[in-house]
């Protein structure tokens, strides 16, 4: 591929480009397709009958799978029996308790990193170690605040520090003096496309621009 670099986006089929060592791009394939530019189809997504309703219609795409519902069905699979959906293309469906689950695991996980960080030792110092400064680890003891706690005007009826950035709006605490709900109000980013999302995972900040993850949902 000598001469050839990502710029042209040569990658199709969401494949994701990245640039050889040897000098120009190598594309990284999603499951299902192949071919230098990910152009062939290699496998029939179709073939394991994902859809789970007897009247849906599978569609083979290059690399995954459309499922088109029967009225009063919904979901990835058409697994759901909703008497309100006019069927149609199924979509995934993510549950808040996914999400709760997703930052519970998260909040723990900035626990811990507060501890190897040291945080504790290091609050009231008044120096603000910017590695201690997030609500998991009480914001540095106020250190990079100036002494300020940030929720001091927030009246709302609820602790809006605890749910601050959990990615569900609490409009209770979707105002300035509750810093905006950590912006979980503003217009949801749709997930990751899941075909490439494990990738981007992997290779994020790697000194790489993989224009399949150079967006905001990725």
């Amino acid at each position: 591929f000598s001469g050839h670099d990502c710029s042209s986006n040569p990658c199709q089929n969401n494949g994701i480009c990245s640039l050889a060592d040897g000098g120009g791009y190598v594309c990284d394939c999603p499951v299902g397709t192949t071919g230098t530019n990910c152009e062939i189809d290699s496998l029939n997504e179709c073939s394991s009958f994902p859809c789970q309703h007897p009247n849906a219609t599978c569609e083979d795409k290059l690399g995954y799978y459309a499922c088109y519902c029967p009225p009063k069905h919904r979901g990835k699979n058409c697994e759901i029996y909703d008497t309100k959906s006019p069927g149609g293309l199924g979509q995934a469906i993510v549950t808040s308790q996914d999400i709760d689950s997703f930052f519970a695991r998260d909040l723990e996980k900035q626990k811990q990193e507060c501890l190897e960080n040291k945080c504790p030792h290091k609050r009231g110092n008044f120096k603000c170690d910017e590695e201690c400064n997030k609500y998991a680890c009480d914001f540095d003891g106020n250190d990079c605040s100036l002494g300020i706690n940030p929720w001091a005007n927030c009246t709302a009826p609820i602790k809006c520090w605890e749910v601050f950035g959990n990615g569900i709006c609490n409009e209770d605490c979707n105002n300035p003096q509750c810093l905006f709900d950590g912006r979980d109000c503003l217009t949801q980013l749709q997930p990751c496309n899941p075909i490439y999302d494990a990738y981007c995972q992997k290779h994020y900040a790697n000194g790489y621009c993989d224009y399949g993850c150079d967006n905001a949902e990725c």
